[in-house]
């Protein structure tokens, strides 16, 4: 294996190998996504105050099995990849960036407010734009505006106020070391919440939406499969990530506005293949279909979303992928951390929407699908 990965290198280069078979893996996720409607912020829905709860009572939860799944699979892959030592977790970003609170509470909690807002989370809009919805198209670029501008631009700073406002002196990956806390025993914490959960949703009204949950887990282990083993390279090492959506929307913004002074990256190779799948999966099913705002004042909700969902994201160290598939699976506090401020900000703004008592929650209150 590791003999026809050199010749491969050798003859396409490393980084070529890790940027199509980033594409492959969004194209795979934009499949998926787009038939069987995988969204973090469905799964939410179904448990906050509104029609989709009593609606996802009768169906048996098939979005919160759905993502459930797709966690524990992603965590059990990835788990297995480390203990193998086929990947070195401490690299990622998940593990190597200071545990910083504020942002993580902070970042979490206005990501989950705005993916309610928007009418879906970044990978759901991905689908939508890609299968003609032109208020998701509207709502990504200003999340990818939003994000690179937190990221290097004018919101870096509030963004680095809330780290530096509290951070803790160790990352994840120095706590394991020191044994202070063990990867293994927050793995299986995690594991045997994720289990008791899902076997009770099972138990209640089967397995609907298991299967699909769980083909998203295993893209995301593909991820981290192709930057920690295709692409270690001791002279052209890549970068070890898997997915997330926030930070690349921008990246691929960039991208394409200075493409010849720029190099394709995971990142951009990876939303692109998204984008391309999903288009494929829509077209293949007849879903298709070209739709813009339904309301003048909906396109004020859908850019307060994105410029949440931009800034939230960054701020937190990912999305409801990022963190809620990719961080997680690698079993970093950070991740736990961001994930539970995301959960408590998209519900806390669905409780808003259905009491209608806010200023901020407008008319049109639909999803964005």
């Amino acid at each position: 294996m590791i003999e026809q990965l050199d010749l491969l290198r050798e003859e396409y280069g490393t980084a070529s190998l890790v940027v199509w078979s980033a594409f492959f893996i969004g194209v795979l996720f934009g499949i998926i996504a787009e038939f069987s409607r995988y969204c973090a912020r469905a799964a939410l829905a179904e448990w906050a105050p509104g029609g989709e709860r009593s609606t996802a009572s009768v169906n048996g939860h098939p979005r919160s099995k759905q993502y459930l799944a797709a966690v524990l699979v992603a965590l059990a892959g990835t788990q297995a990849l480390f203990v193998s030592q086929n990947i070195d977790l401490a690299q990622s970003i998940y593990w190597s960036v200071p545990i910083r609170p504020l942002a993580l509470i902070a970042g979490g909690l206005l990501f989950g407010a705005g993916m309610v807002l928007a009418g879906g989370c970044v990978s759901r809009l991905l689908v939508l734009a890609a299968s003609g919805n032109g208020r998701s198209i509207v709502t990504l670029l200003v999340t990818g505006i939003a994000g690179y501008a937190t990221l290097r631009g004018i919101l870096s700073y509030p963004r680095i106020w809330l780290e530096n406002a509290w951070s803790l002196e160790s990352a994840p990956a120095q706590l394991y070391e020191t044994g202070a806390v063990s990867s293994v025993s927050v793995a299986a914490g995690i594991a045997v919440v994720l289990i008791a959960l899902l076997g009770l949703l099972v138990l209640r009204s089967g397995s609907k939406g298991m299967l699909t949950g769980a083909a998203v887990g295993l893209v995301v282990v593909a991820g981290w499969a192709v930057t920690g083993i295709v692409g270690a390279d001791d002279f052209e090492p890549a970068q070890l990530a898997s997915l997330s959506f926030v930070a690349p929307a921008g990246e691929t913004i960039q991208y394409l506005m200075i493409f010849t002074g720029d190099t394709i990256r995971f990142s951009v190779a990876l939303l692109g293949g998204v984008l391309v799948g999903a288009l494929a999966s829509a077209l293949a099913g007849r879903r298709f279909h070209l739709k813009g705002f339904t309301v003048e004042n909906s396109l004020a909700r859908y850019l307060v979303g994105g410029l949440l969902m931009g800034f939230g994201g960054v701020t937190a160290l990912g999305c409801s992928v990022g963190q809620g598939l990719s961080g997680i699976s690698t079993a970093s506090l950070s991740s736990v951390i961001a994930v539970l401020a995301i959960a408590a900000g998209g519900y806390g703004m669905m409780w808003l929407r259905a009491s209608r008592t806010e200023a901020i929650i407008v008319p049109d209150l639909q999803p964005a699908e």
